[in-house]
């Protein structure tokens, strides 16, 4: 895969997270989330409290945060792929692990395995393409002698 396509990717994911920001607080009450809404009702013990509107707004209300994470993201991504240097890659990086690991350990401490599962494959989908366009960011010059 070319290093435009691996910017393509990450580009990708970052809209992603920013169109599924922008919709979360208007999907999370449908069927389409149900799975996910019983999963996190019960690991915090609210499947027959009542309260599991008030989890699916208080879920929703992630939405904007995350929309506005890939808004960022999508920033670093398009700067670092410019200007191919170890900062860049050290912040698409740093996007990554300052949220999936922190998120995931505070969701399998309430039980909330489904978030920890799903952060674990975004983070894949982050981390992998990352990996392996690593070298570009490193030693540029690698670009060229690749062509």
């Amino acid at each position: 895969m070319s290093l435009p396509k691996f910017r393509i990717f990450l580009q990708l994911i970052a809209i992603a997270h920013i169109v599924g920001g922008i919709l979360l607080p208007f999907l999370v009450n449908t069927q389409l989330f149900s799975t996910y809404n019983a999963l996190v009702n019960q690991a915090l013990g609210f499947e027959t409290t009542g309260k599991s509107t008030d989890i699916n707004f208080l879920i929703g209300l992630f939405g904007p945060t995350i929309a506005s994470w890939g808004v960022l993201f999508l920033y670093v991504v398009t700067t670092a792929f410019k200007n191919l240097d170890r900062r860049g890659w050290w912040a698409i990086f740093a996007c990554c692990i300052l949220w999936a690991p922190y998120d995931s350990i505070l969701s399998i401490q309430r039980g909330i395995y489904v978030n920890a599962l799903i952060n674990l494959i975004s983070a894949l989908m982050i981390l992998i393409p990352l990996f392996m366009v690593r070298k570009y960011f490193f030693h540029p010059s690698n670009l060229q002698s690749d062509a």
